[in-house]
């Protein structure tokens, strides 16, 4: 999973604008510039190292032009090639332009990033660059319903008729022998390669015939209830402790992990897997009371636009935003989408991501 950047440039018009899209495909742009560091567009100076001439594009017009993109992919302040993130991706950006049939900026509206060029002769950097940004690619169509075929270039889009005149990415992948086919056929081997896995865990689930009372499980992602209705994912990202001696296919899971929920529900074996036997149940459990004991701490919020989530995830509702790098009180944890751990914030506004904060 990539270690994405969250830099919000809320001093852009475009974020302050705001207008709402459902992502329908994804533009490909490189920078044209010879500066592989996001430090040049990226305003976090703590993860990408500090901009001295303040031209990022935390700004209302950055170098004097309407512009903003959702993401760039580049070098961090450590020379890892990592995805920093302008733009909330529920948002319209203004990167394409327009063209003779209109833009991909609006109608339809699609996801844009820029990957930030060096001299484009160094093959090593480009094809790091160009792996995250497959990589980044296959999980914005995983997570919107994208096709692959509905990943273009920026060339691609002038030529289309949905953008201006630009010759990128295509201008800098001919130096290497590729070519924005190349691109989409790399994003879909890494979405049949994940698709594969998942097969993989599914069947070792199916085939699962020893989970006992007591035990530790995982439930599969396409996973309902025993009854045919839908598990929340907040539910699916945890693991969850049996309740009592399965009843043929028929298994009730309770307490999870952390011992912070109880829900007392049926799931059919098949969608469950074991991680870990009952007899190291007292140890997890000596665990799970250290963890809850830790709440409540305080944090010191790191990132420059961090939502408020109305549940611990990025798939439930925006609730509100911290832009204060303030201190704040976290009263309990739990995992979800999109993070690594979630924290519900004692003024009762919401959660917020954990990896987006510095315990004090």
């Amino acid at each position: 999973m990539l270690d994405i950047i969250k830099a919000h440039a809320v001093n852009n018009l475009c974020y302050i604008a705001a207008k709402k899209m459902v992502p329908e495909g994804i533009v490909v742009h490189s920078t044209g510039a010879n500066n592989p560091y996001l430090k040049r567009y990226v305003d976090a100076p703590d993860e990408v190292g500090i901009n001295r001439y303040g031209n990022h594009w935390n700004a209302a017009k950055p170098g004097g032009r309407k512009v903003c993109v959702h993401a760039f992919v580049g070098y961090d302040k450590n020379e890892q090639i990592r995805v920093a993130e302008l733009l909330p991706l529920n948002i319209c950006c203004w990167g394409v332009g327009s063209g003779k049939n209109g833009s991909y900026n609006y109608d339809p509206a699609y996801i844009q990033f820029e990957i930030c060029e060096d001299g484009r002769d160094n093959r090593g950097y480009y094809e790091g660059a160009f792996k995250v940004a497959a990589e980044y690619c296959a999980g914005l169509c995983l997570s919107y319903g994208i096709s692959t075929d509905r990943i273009v270039g920026h060339c691609e889009a002038q030529r289309l008729g949905y953008g201006s005149n630009h010759a990128d990415p295509e201008h800098w992948m001919k130096n290497f022998g590729e070519t924005m086919d190349d691109f989409r056929k790399r994003v879909s081997e890494i979405l049949k390669s994940n698709s594969e896995k998942t097969e993989n865990k599914e069947e070792a689930v199916i085939k699962n015939e020893t989970i006992e009372q007591g035990d530790l499980v995982s439930i599969a992602n396409d996973a309902t209830y025993y009854g045919g209705k839908t598990i929340p994912s907040w539910v699916i990202s945890q693991n969850w402790y049996v309740k009592s001696a399965p009843k043929g296919d028929r298994v009730v899971i309770d307490k999870n992990e952390k011992g912070t929920n109880s829900i007392c529900s049926p799931i059919h074996r098949k969608f469950l897997n074991l991680v870990k036997k009952a007899k190291d149940k007292s140890m997890e459990n000596e665990t799970h009371e250290t963890n809850a004991n830790a709440c409540p701490y305080l944090v010191k919020v790191t990132s420059h636009c961090l939502f408020i989530h109305k549940g611990a995830g990025n798939d439930t509702a925006t609730v509100g935003e911290i832009v204060d790098h303030g201190v704040y009180t976290i009263m309990e944890e739990r995992k979800g989408s999109g993070a690594s751990l979630w924290g519900r914030l004692k003024s009762g506004a919401g959660w917020i991501s954990l990896d987006c904060v510095k315990k004090l």
